[in-house]
């Protein structure tokens, strides 16, 4: 480990991580440009610490710390995820792409740049061009997810019996109190 082995970690992560928090704040995600350059820079932070302390001391787990942050990340992306009044999950890929950012992190950290630039590229392209290519599927589909307020219980008989006449088929009923 020396200065700018350190810098060069830095930067690498300040700018794939910078990235990735652009494309999500630009889509108005939960978390944006300064969470993923957080998480990340923290990640390799840890990841560094421990590479010193096993190097200087030549003891010690090089993994203990990025064990713990992988642990840790999922207390975060846990308070990503939010269930909505109409029982919609949101956040999930937020989430999903905080413990990706934190990897990527700890790959910087300890050096795997070839790692970290595949990760990375992959990232990107599931950010940017699965969403689209999701939204395309999910266009050509047969089922759909329709939130229906009832004023009164006696309104779902009616309900149900005019969808068995338009022969559509109802997968699930929940009862919100």
């Amino acid at each position: 480990l020396t200065i700018g082995s350190i810098i060069v970690r830095l930067i690498l992560v300040i700018l794939f991580s910078g990235i990735i928090g652009i494309e999500r704040a630009s889509k108005k995600h939960e978390a944006g440009l300064r969470t993923y350059v957080l998480v990340c820079v923290g990640a390799a932070v840890a990841m560094i610490t421990n590479q010193f302390i096993f190097e200087a001391f030549n003891t010690g787990d090089v993994g203990r710390i990025a064990s713990q942050v992988i642990s840790g990340i999922g207390f975060l992306g846990a308070g990503s995820i939010l269930i909505t009044s109409r029982n919609q999950i949101k956040g999930l890929t937020t989430a999903a792409c905080l413990w990706a950012c934190a990897c990527m992190g700890l790959a910087i950290g300890i050096g795997f740049y070839s790692l970290t630039i595949i990760g990375f590229i992959l990232i990107i392209i599931v950010l940017v061009f699965l969403s689209p290519l999701e939204k395309y599927f999910l266009r050509f589909g047969n089922t759909y997810s329709i939130h229906i307020e009832l004023l009164a219980r006696t309104d779902l008989k009616e309900l149900i019996n005019l969808s068995r006449k338009m022969n559509m088929k109802i997968l699930s009923i929940e009862r919100n109190a």
